[in-house]
């Protein structure tokens, strides 16, 4: 069972944890600089608008976590979701995505964007399970990402 919240500052280390550990996993360089709105949760999401959400287990550890960046008044950007590797495919992810999904439509908002590494392809199957468009690969950061756009029907 996964419990979902805000993230609070007491969160930091955890979401750090959870995040390199992810990323490592995707062959990910975790000293890369890409990464910075991790220690700026409040300023990057919560005080513009916008959310972030950890999941823990009925222990209390993070594993599982996820941000909406409003990008402008209909507009957001949902980033750094991540389950820890040992609790992927429980549905973990699938839970975060709705609630960020549900924040969105609730702040008015009318169009999601995401983004995940070409590799991480489950990833790319909750997307498009989720009725994600594939935009396209990009290269952001120097990595290649496929790139996926929601509208929101219904918003504002």
């Amino acid at each position: 069972m996964l419990h979902i919240r805000r993230y609070s500052t007491a969160d930091h280390d955890d979401i750090w944890r959870l995040h390199l550990l992810v990323i490592a996993a995707a062959g990910v360089e975790p000293t890369h600089q890409h990464y910075h709105d991790i220690f700026h949760i409040d300023e990057q999401y919560l005080s513009s608008g916008g959310e972030f959400l950890v999941g823990t287990n009925r222990h209390g550890t993070v594993i599982a976590m996820g941000g909406l960046k409003k990008l402008d008044y209909e507009t957001a950007e949902i980033k750094r979701l991540r389950v820890h590797p040992d609790f992927q495919r429980r549905g973990y992810g699938q839970q975060l995505l709705s609630r960020l999904e549900d924040t969105a439509a609730e702040l008015g908002l009318r169009r999601i964007y995401l983004d995940a590494l070409t590799n991480q392809l489950g990833a790319k199957r909750l997307f498009l399970n989720n009725g994600y468009a594939h935009k396209g690969a990009s290269v952001i950061d120097g990595f290649w990402v496929n790139v996926y756009e929601k509208s929101l029907h219904g918003a504002g």
